[in-house]
C-alpha cells in the first residue's frame, strides 16, 4: 500500500498548491487509514465521500458518511476543502468553488475504477441482484401490459416510419471483438457451425453462414453426414445454448454483471446492431435525439445545463437489465424489425453458480442489441410521457418536436427540467429505475457521458484503472502503459507535481529513461507541451527519431488455414466491414468478394485455353481447376460469374459465353470503380492485415527498444 498511499497523498500536495489550503492532517489521516484499512479504503470507503458531495450539492443539505469522523454537520478528513463548499450546518453555500469540488471528487474517486476482481461476497450479491430483477419483471409483467394508448400510437406512428420493412439482404452478418460463450478464439468462429432453427426464415443460413450459394448449395447436397465437415447444425428450441453470465470489473463495491452470447448468436446480432445504428443516425425521426457514435452532443448539453439549469441529466440503474421482452415487443409490433430481434435474442442465462434461468428482459449487457434497443425503448417512453404531459395528439411532426428536447446516449438521457419528474415516475411504471445519486436537475452539478461540470467548470476526476503495485516485478506492459496515459492527463490538466510522482514511479519500473515527446506515438514516451528529449538525426528520412519502449502484443495460435469456407468468410467479413461505400456494405456484397475471386481465376483459365477463341462456347465452372473445390460442380446456373470482371455471362443470352480481352478488360475496370478497387488488394495491404494462422491474445506484451519517427 505504500504507492498507492503515496500517489493519493501526491495529489493533495498538488492540491495544497493550487487551492492554497493545508493538508497536512489530510496527509497523516490518508496513512493511517490505508495503513489499517488497506486497498477497500481508497476504493470503497473514499467514494462514498463523494456521492455524498454530489447528494448535497443537488438537495442543498451535505450528510456526512457514517464512515468518517465529523466535526459538526461536515468531515474531518478534507474538513478544509469542505468548508469552502458547505457552512458549518452542512447547507450549500451560495457560490461554492467548483475546483474545490474537483479537488475533493479526485481524491475522493481516484482509484474507485481500478480492475480488480470484487470478493466473492459482493460477487454473490450481483447473482443475487440479478435474479432479483427477473423477479421484478416477472411480477410488473401485467403493469407493462396495461392499456395505454398514447405509448401505443407513438410506437406504431413512430417505428412503423423509421423502420418500415427489413430484407435479410440488408444485413451483413460478422463478428464482434468479445469472448463468445462457446469459448470459440477469433479466427475459429468464422466456421460457423451451429444456426438455430427459429432464425433461419429472418437469417437465413445460406447467405450468412457461407460466402456465397454456390458453396451453400454443394454443402447442402452432401447430406447430413459432412455436416460436422463443412455444414450447419441447426438447432432446435429446446438445445438452444444459453447465455454465459459473469463477472467484470467495474467497481470495486459491486461487478459488472454481463451475459457472454454464443458466437453465432452474436453473429446474427452484429449485422441488426449495425443497420439499426446507421438507420436511427440518419432518419429524421431520430438522427436529433439517438446518437451512437458521438457522446460530445451529450457532453456539451451537460455543459450548458450546469450554467442555465434548463435541462436536466438522467441515469437509469440496470438499465439493460430491466428492459422487459413484453415491452420491446409491445413497442415494435408495427414495425419492419421485430421478428428479427426476436429471432437474434437468447432465451436463457446460466449463472456462475451453474443454475440456468428464462430470461424475462429482451437483452443483458453483452449482447449486440442491448445498446440500441434500450435507446430505442427509453426515446419511445420518454416522448409518450411528454404527449401525456402536455396533454398533445400524437403525430410525426408532434414526434419530430418534442424529439428535439431528448437527446440519448444509451443510458445517458437529457430532458427539460419541467418534464423530469413525470418522465422518471413514468418510465418507472415501465419497470425501469432512475439512478437518484447520478441524476440532476436542481443544482449547478451535471454529468452525461462521462463529461462532469459544475456551474460550467469541468470536475471530472482522473481515474486510475489498474493497480500500482509496491513489487515492481508486478507490472506488466498493460500496467505501464495504462499509468503513463494516467500521468499524462495529470499533466495535460496542469497537476505537474502529481505527473511527475508517477513518472518517477514508472522511470523506477522500467529502469530506463523514458523520452518526453510533443507528438503521440507507438512506444512508450511522456507527453510534453515544450520539447522533445533523446532525439537523433536520421539522414535517410530528413527526420528525428526517438528510442522508445514498444510493446507488442503475443499472438496464440488460432488456425483456420485450409479451412475453405472459414478463410472465404473472414476474407469477406473483413473487406466488406472496412468498404467505404455503405452501399456495398448492404445489399448482396458479401457474396461480391468470393465470386470477383472465383471470376478472375476462371479468366486467367480461360485467356490460356481454346474456349477463347469461340464467342458462343459455353464455360463451366466446375471445369475450372483454379477454383476451389467446394466451388466446382456446386453452382446454380443463375449464379455463374453474374456481373464479374470476366465478363462471361451474358444476361440477353441467358447463357455463360467467352469474350473478347479487351470487353473483359473494360468490364474489369467497370467492376472495380463500381465495387471495389482491387478486389485482392487487401490480401498485401498494409491497411488490412488478414492472419489466418493466430490471434492477438489480450494482456500478453514483450516489450522491444525501436526507433520512432518523430514525423507529421
Amino acid at each position: 500500500m505504500k504507492r498507492p498511499t503515496m500517489l493519493v497523498q501526491a495529489i493533495l500536495r498538488q492540491l495544497s498548491l493550487d487551492l492554497d489550503l493545508s493538508v497536512e492532517r489530510d496527509l497523516l489521516r490518508i496513512a493511517d487509514r490505508c495503513e489499517h484499512e488497506g486497498l477497500s479504503f481508497l476504493t470503497i470507503t473514499l467514494p462514498q465521500l463523494d456521492d455524498a458531495l454530489l447528494q448535497g450539492i443537488e438537495t442543498g443539505t451535505f450528510t456526512c458518511p457514517s464512515a468518517f469522523a465529523r466535526h459538526g454537520r461536515l468531515p474531518r478528513f478534507l474538513g478544509g476543502f469542505f468548508k469552502r463548499v458547505f457552512n458549518s450546518d452542512g447547507e450549500l453555500l451560495d457560490n461554492p468553488c467548483p475546483y474545490v469540488i474537483a479537488g475533493i471528487r479526485q481524491v475522493c474517486r481516484f482509484f474507485k475504477k481500478l480492475k480488480l476482481e470484487c470478493s466473492p461476497k459482493r460477487n454473490l450479491q450481483a447473482i443475487r441482484h440479478f435474479i432479483e430483477v427477473e423477479g421484478d419483471l416477472r411480477r410488473m409483467t401485467s403493469q407493462i401490459e396495461r392499456k395505454d394508448v398514447i405509448l401505443d400510437k407513438i410506437s406504431g406512428i413512430l417505428w412503423s416510419q423509421v423502420f418500415p420493412e427489413l430484407s435479410n439482404l440488408d444485413l451483413v452478418c460478422h463478428h464482434g471483438p468479445g469472448v463468445t460463450a462457446d469459448r470459440y478464439a477469433s479466427n475459429q468462429r468464422h466456421r460457423i457451425t451451429k444456426w438455430y432453427h427459429r432464425s433461419e426464415l429472418t437469417y437465413p443460413s445460406d447467405l450468412h453462414c457461407y460466402p456465397n450459394y454456390g458453396i451453400a448449395a454443394a454443402v447442402s447436397s452432401t447430406g447430413a453426414g459432412n455436416v460436422g465437415e463443412y455444414g450447419v447444425e441447426y438447432i432446435k428450441l429446446r438445445d438452444e445454448l444459453p447465455v454465459r453470465v459473469v463477472f467484470v470489473p467495474k467497481t470495486q463495491t459491486t461487478p459488472r454483471v454481463i451475459a457472454i452470447e454464443p458466437s453465432h448468436v452474436q453473429y446474427m446480432q452484429q449485422s441488426l446492431k449495425d443497420y439499426l445504428y446507421t438507420t436511427l443516425e440518419t432518419h429524421a425521426l431520430t438522427r436529433h435525439s439517438i446518437r451512437f457514435a458521438r457522446q460530445d452532443v451529450n457532453q456539451r448539453l451537460a455543459h450548458t445545463a450546469s450554467i442555465d439549469k434548463r435541462l436536466a441529466t438522467l441515469d437509469l440503474k440496470d438499465a439493460s437489465d430491466r428492459v422487459h421482452l413484453h415491452l420491446v415487443q409491445r413497442i415494435f409490433k408495427n414495425s419492419g424489425i421485430l421478428e428479427y430481434l426476436e429471432d437474434a435474442r437468447s432465451l436463457h442465462a446460466v449463472l456462475p453458480n451453474g443454475k440456468s434461468i428464462v430470461l424475462s428482459k429482451y437483452a443483458s449487457m453483452g449482447s449486440a442489441l442491448c445498446f440500441p434497443v434500450e435507446s430505442m425503448v427509453f426515446y419511445t417512453l420518454i416522448l409518450s410521457a411528454m404527449h401525456i404531459l402536455d396533454g398533445g395528439r400524437p403525430s410525426s411532426q408532434s414526434i419530430r418536436r418534442y424529439g428535439k428536447l431528448i437527446d440519448i446516449y444509451g443510458d445517458d438521457i437529457i430532458i427539460p427540467v419541467e418534464y423530469t419528474d413525470f418522465v422518471v415516475k413514468y418510465l418507472e411504471s415501465y419497470a425501469l429505475k432512475v439512478n437518484v445519486n447520478k441524476s440532476f436537475k436542481d443544482s449547478s452539478f451535471r454529468e452525461s457521458c462521462g463529461a462532469d461540470f459544475y456551474a460550467g467548470i469541468p470536475v471530472n476526476p482522473v481515474y486510475a484503472r489498474m493497480v500500482p503495485h509496491d513489487n515492481s516485478r508486478l507490472w506488466d506492459a498493460s500496467t505501464v502503459m495504462s499509468w503513463n496515459a494516467t500521468a499524462d492527463l495529470f499533466y495535460m490538466k496542469g497537476q505537474w507535481l502529481v505527473a511527475q510522482a508517477i513518472r518517477d514511479l514508472l522511470r523506477q519500473v522500467v529502469k530506463r529513461t523514458i523520452p518526453r515527446s510533443r507528438k503521440p506515438g507507438s512506444g512508450l514516451s511522456h507527453f510534453s507541451f515544450l520539447f522533445d528529449t533523446h532525439c537523433h538525426y536520421d539522414p535517410e528520412l530528413h527526420n528525428w527519431r526517438q528510442k522508445r519502449i514498444v510493446f507488442d502484443p503475443t499472438k496464440k495460435k488460432d488456425r483456420i488455414d485450409g479451412d475453405e469456407i472459414a478463410c472465404l468468410n473472414k476474407w469477406g467479413i473483413t473487406t466488406s466491414l472496412r468498404a467505404n461505400d455503405r452501399e456495398i456494405v448492404r445489399g448482396t456484397f458479401r457474396l461480391r468478394p468470393f465470386w470477383s475471386f472465383a471470376g478472375r481465376r476462371c479468366t486467367t483459365l480461360l485467356k490460356s485455353s481454346a474456349s477463347v477463341e469461340s464467342d458462343a462456347q459455353s464455360v463451366d465452372a466446375s471445369n475450372c481447376m483454379d477454383c476451389p473445390p467446394l466451388l466446382r460442380g456446386g453452382l446454380q446456373e443463375d449464379r455463374y460469374c453474374t456481373d464479374l470482371p470476366c465478363g462471361l455471362h451474358d444476361s440477353s443470352k441467358g447463357s455463360h459465353t467467352a469474350r473478347t480481352d479487351e470487353e473483359s478488360s473494360i468490364l474489369i475496370d467497370e467492376f472495380r470503380e463500381e465495387w471495389w478497387p482491387d478486389p485482392l488488394n487487401h490480401l498485401t495491404s498494409d491497411d488490412v492485415e488478414l492472419d489466418f494462422l493466430s490471434s492477438v491474445k489480450r494482456g500478453g506484451f514483450k516489450s522491444k527498444r525501436r526507433w520512432v519517427s518523430l514525423a507529421g
